[in-house]
């Protein structure tokens, strides 16, 4: 095949998430003597939750997650286990493995009960569905006997597409002007490939259209066939993007290159940051007995196999990265070249040391500088079976030494954090579930707790970063504790946060029948008596019992509240809005407040404030002692607000 294989521009993508289709107090019961045991790099057995993976946003090599399989332990032994991911062709395994329109299936032997062997497990990108959806599939486990037994297990296997299925919003000009030699371009499923590779790249970029360049003042050349000399080529129209000149060929092979003249983009009358070049090309060359394969369909991915045909996204995909950032027109790149990567500090961080270009500016394709997560390499060794040219998570980083800035807001990029701010407190006796929740890495979290403890009754749940239980007699009034979270990227850091649930060992229940009720305005034909009547209403327009409302005050902030005659614990509260579709309508925002030491103040650690209609709204805040609580009602512009039912926790 052609030398454009060389480039290992590695292809990078995050597998693992978090819980999603399993209930979070799933009880996960270990595998039987006769049964083959799946267990993760955190040691948890994986049988009955699952494996999760993650299809990052953009198209790109996704990563692998790394398993250990256990044999029987009871079975006659030797026993061979068969494994096979089912229901999409995207699905893989490392070598020796093969790959289908179904899935991927490895073979793995074992000697006796006490070897372990390891697989790894990765999907390849799709460019359908949406943001957070699931795709659900399986791994089939089926394990033969020495003496001819065979059982059949399956353990779920749940991807995360985070892709947002956008292409870039960078002007790009694709000029096709001089594909005169054999006119490969004309074809329009190689056309639809090359621009889709081409788009792909600039996906990643963070970079916003250029100052309007005028028709003829961007001058490049274009090679002539079998490179015998150059043709010099111009823009014929205004462009405020990346011009991009492609040619077929009918040899000595493809590539791609940069303009070079010395002109630069320019941003309001300024040089753009590393002197990007203004346009880029690419020449396309077939062998004469190649096989083309054009189709970017997910599911023919499996199809691209480069021993049996030549891919025009692959192709296309490593040839424009010659152009756009790995050869010697940028002198960001031909400083990386000299120093053998050691100048990016970026990249050290990410593969754990220097990845160095060869003197083609291509990424070696010996296997210390395979992507170190997703395990692949332009080239035609990685860790799973070769298949189509992508990007990496490695080779982007590597071309932003051409002088390009990478999006970093994207999940390829982003680091794990622990996203829950707070918890609420919880009541001797009563049920109690909240769920801790992250962002970034490779999602296939793995929760614990680092230090101190959950209240007595409480447990955290590894796989969904849920913490639930009933919660038995306390000794303390809160329980502080930090939680630590691991992502399925071995090389990450633990990110750890700490946490207050504060306990009573009394019963919260709505209390607010025992209070009075006040306020800052009602109208004279409303009424504070339906606060807290206990009435439950239909909807927020049920005129069944007296309401609250504080017509015609539109935009201001009113007030109401409930004193008690006696101290009360108050834990949250509940308030069901009135809106009757005329002046009155759901407010814009309220916050909750309680009498202390002579003043109001606002409670701690609210969570939720919610302004929806036909339902009641759930606020749960950090305990407070007090005798009076009241709500600060904030009205939409033009609006009064109003309340069918205010309830209050406490005791």
């Amino acid at each position: 095949m052609k030398k454009w294989f060389r480039l290992g521009l590695g292809i990078t993508l995050f597998t693992g998430l978090a819980p999603w289709h399993v209930p979070d107090g799933r009880v996960v019961h270990a595998a039987a003597a006769t049964e083959a045991s799946v267990v993760d790099i955190f040691g948890r057995e994986v049988n009955g939750y699952g494996i999760e993976l993650v299809d990052w946003q953009g198209y790109l090599a996704n990563p692998y997650v790394k398993l250990t399989l256990k044999p029987p332990a009871s079975a006659a032994y030797p026993v061979t286990i068969t494994l096979n991911a089912q229901g999409s062709s995207r699905l893989m395994m490392d070598m020796p493995s093969t790959l289908s329109a179904t899935g991927a299936t490895k073979t793995i032997t074992f000697n006796n009960a006490s070897e372990q062997k390891n697989f790894l497990l990765e999907i390849a990108p799709d460019r359908i569905g949406n943001a957070g959806s699931i795709e659900n599939y399986a791994l089939s486990i089926r394990t033969q006997e020495n003496n001819g037994t065979t059982r059949t297990q399956a353990v779920p296997i749940r991807v995360l597409d985070q892709d947002d299925n956008l292409t870039t919003g960078f002007p790009l000009k694709f000029d096709y002007r001089f594909d005169t030699v054999n006119h490969i371009f004309d074809d329009p499923a190689i056309k639809t490939a090359a621009e889709t590779a081409i788009k792909d790249w600039f996906y990643f970029l963070e970079v916003k259209p250029f100052d309007t360049v005028p028709a003829g003042d961007e001058t490049s050349i274009v090679p002539n066939d079998n490179f015998n000399g150059n043709t010099t080529v111009s823009n014929n129209e205004p462009f405020n993007g990346e011009w991009i000149f492609l040619r077929g060929l009918n040899g000595p092979y493809s590539t791609g290159w940069s303009s070079n003249n010395g002109k630069y983009h320019k941003i309001n009358g300024q040089t753009a940051p590393g002197n990007l070049h203004r346009s880029l090309g690419t020449a396309l060359d077939f062998y004469d007995d190649a096989t083309v394969f054009t189709s970017i369909h997910d599911d023919d991915w499996y199809k691209t196999d480069l021993s049996q045909v030549t891919d025009v996204y692959g192709l296309i995909m490593h040839e424009f990265g010659h152009g756009i950032a790995y050869n010697d027109a940028w002198p960001g790149m031909v400083n990386y070249v000299a120093a053998g990567g050691t100048n990016d500090a970026e990249v050290i961080a990410y593969q754990g040391y220097a990845v160095p270009l060869d003197g083609s500016y291509h990424i070696p394709g010996d296997q210390p500088y395979w992507d170190r997560i997703s395990g692949q390499s332009g080239g035609w060794s990685s860790l799973f079976p070769v298949r189509r040219w992508m990007l990496s998570k490695l080779s982007l980083l590597v071309a932003e030494n051409a002088g390009w800035k990478l999006n970093k807001n994207l999940s390829p990029f982003v680091k794990p954090a622990i996203t829950t701010t707070s918890l609420k407190g919880a009541s001797a006796g009563q049920s109690y579930n909240q769920k801790l929740t992250a962002t970034g890495g490779v999602p296939f979290y793995d929760w614990t707790i680092a230090s101190g403890a959950l209240p007595p009754g409480l447990a955290l749940n590894r796989f969904t970063g849920a913490i639930s239980g009933t919660v038995a007699a306390a000794a303390q009034s809160s329980y502080t504790f930090t939680v630590r979270l691991r992502d399925y990227d071995e090389a990450s850091a633990p990110v750890t946060k700490s946490f207050t649930i504060n306990t009573s060992n009394n019963a919260a229940a709505n209390i607010a029948v025992e209070a009075v009720a006040s306020t800052s305005y009602v109208s004279p034909w409303e009424s504070l008596s339906g606060l807290n009547d206990q009435y439950v209403p239909a909807s927020s327009n049920d005129r069944g019992h007296p309401v609250y409302g504080n017509w015609n005050n539109p935009g201001t902030t009113q007030w109401v509240q409930y004193d008690f005659n006696r101290t009360v614990n108050l834990t949250g509260t509940s308030v069901y809005w009135f809106d009757d579709n005329e002046g009155i309508d759901l407010p814009e925002s309220y916050t909750v407040q309680y009498w202390s030491n002579g003043g109001w103040v606002n409670v701690a650690n609210p969570t939720g404030l919610g302004v929806l209609g036909n339902q009641f709204n759930e606020t749960a805040f950090t305990p407070v002692t007090t005798t009076k609580i009241r709500l600060n009602v904030k009205a939409k512009p033009g609006f009064s607000s109003g309340i069918e039912q205010w309830k209050v926790y406490g005791y």
